[in-house]
């Protein structure tokens, strides 16, 4: 069985084949790790209501 080891709340590593995977945001292109509140609460409503707009993403 694989095991996960988690860094930190964005980011987990040691995966079956060893590739380390980032998650990505689904509303916009940007890795989670680069939101900060605001761009993290922005993105979940337009994901959760079906808007298509900007981001307010810092990165």
């Amino acid at each position: 069985m694989p095991t996960v080891q988690s860094t930190d709340a964005t980011e987990t590593i040691a995966t079956e084949t060893g590739a380390a995977e980032t998650p990505r945001c689904a509303a916009c292109p940007h890795p989670l790790a680069s939101h900060d509140r605001i761009a993290l609460r922005f993105c979940t409503a337009t994901t959760s209501e079906n808007h298509s707009r900007g981001c307010v993403c810092g990165a």
